[in-house]
Order: C-alpha cells, then structure tokens, then sequence
C-alpha cells in the first residue's frame, strides 16, 4: 500500500536549507517517483508507458519553477544580466558522524550463522553499511565542493561589484545628459558650453604636456645611456691597464725575490687607476633641461679624459 502521508516518506535535515534549495529538493524527489510511476506496468498484458516528445512537462516540475520565481533565486529564471546582488542559494551542510575502522554491527558479526537465513541478513548488513559508508563519503565530497563553489561565487560575485561601480562612475561627456529640451542661448546652457570648451582646452594642454615630458625624459635616458656606456669603456681600459701594471709588478716582484732585494716599485692598487662611478638613472619626474645635461656630461667627459 502507498504511505498515507507524503512526510511518512520524506526525510528532513538537520538544518533548515534555504527555500529555493527546498524546492528543487522536492521537485528530484518528485521526479525520482515519477520515473518509477512511468516503469511500472498498470496491467500485466499492457506495455510500459513510455511518455512521447511532446508531453507537456509534469505537474511538480511547473510547480517547482514557479515556486522558485517568487524566492530569492528567482533572477535565475530571467534572461537579464546578473548583478552583484544576485546571491546565489546557500547550502548549509550538516555534520556527518566519523566512518568507523570497525563496523558498528562488529557485536552481530561476531556470532556465526546457525542457518542460510541468517547469514544471508548478516551479508546483507554488510552490503548496507558499506552503502552507508559509501553515501557518507559521497557526501562530505558534496560538501566539500559545495563550499569551494560558494568561495569561488563570492569572487565572482565581488569582481562583478567592482566592475559595476566602475562603470557607475564613468561619466558621461554630454553637457545635459537628461534628455530634457534646453534653450541653445540660456545661461545655464553658456556656461556649460564655457566649461566644457575649457575643460577639453586643459585637457589637451596636459596631453600635450605628457607627451613632452615623455620625450624630454627619453633624451636623458639616452643620453643617460651613452654616458654610461663612455664610463664602462673607460673602466675597462683602466682596468686592462691595472692588469698589465700587477702582472709586471709580479714579475718584478719574482726577480726581486731571487736577487734578495725590494721591488722597485709599490704594488699598482685600482683606486689610482680613476675608476668612475656609473651615472644614477634619471626619473621621471626630473624636468632639468637635456641640452643643460648633455653639455654638463660632455664638459665632465672632458675633464676626466
């Protein structure tokens, strides 16, 4: 006999779950006996009923659709764009009690069968706590990846809201984007005309300025270059000849040694031989004047040649 009572067949969570989240709960459930309905036989001799293309949807799937239109998932079901407002259903998980190394039945297990009765209820008991065991680890993974999914809506949900609010504050560039009919020779029409013109001369004015300063900095950072290129070719000439001076004062150093007397000379150090320090790179922000620059390196070239 069929139950009496829907709830007699129906199980709850120990948590309350959002309605939306209810409502497909109960349309899967409606679905699932709805599919035994359809494989059961009404008479022996009749075939399965096999529902055709063109059947209408069933009662508790338009029943489910429109219940979820007046929840807070109802955005789900337009065609318009989501907003960051839109927060999807939440999922509150339940604990689940720990998977036992050993079996909770181990008592029952315990005792050997006394006929093929009992040990076939005794496999079965098996087969049922490994099923259970089986949907528990099912659904801690289910949690699992529902948590991940709501940490991943809310990144989602937070790049929305930042590109909402940057498209709120662009604005725009008409002078009385209202849409209302104005008067071309009003005050208020003038003065805006007057603003604007001198906002886009200020505008213009400061790219050009931009730009300037772009290529005024790209000359000394030429400039800065090639002076820097002169001190790397100088030092390693410098160095080339430190090199030459150590290895002769070596030599000097060995005959010294064998005749049993000082050397000549002291030993060449590095610092005599004026090593330069490479110049420090102009920044941006430097509005000095390049020729002024390029004169002081040329001048300062000079004097160390």
């Amino acid at each position: 006999m069929a139950p009496s009572l829907e709830s007699s067949t129906r199980g709850t969570l120990p948590i309350q779950q959002s309605s939306p989240v209810r409502l497909m709960t109960g349309m899967i459930s409606d679905y699932m006996d709805y599919q035994q309905l359809q494989m059961r036989p009404m008479d022996e001799d009749l075939p399965l009923a096999t529902p055709s293309p063109s059947t209408p949807a069933p009662f508790f799937v338009r029943s489910a659709v429109d219940g979820l239109s007046s929840t807070s998932a109802s955005f789900l079901l337009t065609s318009s764009p989501l907003k960051s407002t839109s927060a999807p259903p939440t999922f509150k998980p339940y604990t689940l009690s720990p998977i036992k190394n050993d079996s909770r039945y181990s008592h029952l297990f315990g005792f050997a069968p006394q006929s093929a009765r009992e040990a076939e209820l005794m496999q079965a008991l098996r087969e049922s706590e490994s099923r259970d065991n089986s949907r528990k680890r099912s659904m801690a993974e289910m949690q699992a990846s529902t948590v991940l999914a709501g940490m991943y809506t809310n990144r989602a949900q937070a790049q929305l809201q930042a590109a909402e609010e940057r498209k709120r504050r662009k604005t725009g560039k008409r002078k009385m984007g209202d849409g209302k009919a104005k008067y071309f020779s009003g005050d208020d029409f003038y003065r805006l005309c007057v603003e604007d013109d001198e906002k886009k001369e200020q505008e213009a004015a400061e790219k050009l300025k931009r730009a300037a300063d772009r290529e005024a900095h790209a000359s000394r950072l030429a400039t800065w270059q090639e002076a820097n290129e002169a001190i790397r070719t100088k030092n390693a000439e410098r160095r080339a000849e430190y090199s030459t001076d150590v290895a002769s004062w070596e030599t000097e150093k060995a005959a010294a040694k064998a005749e049993k007397r000082r050397p000549n000379w002291p030993k060449p150090k590095l610092a005599d031989y004026g090593i330069e320090t490479l110049l420090p790179k102009p920044k941006k922000g430097d509005h000095d004047d390049p020729e002024e620059e390029d004169s002081d390196d040329q001048s300062g070239n000079g004097s160390e040649d």
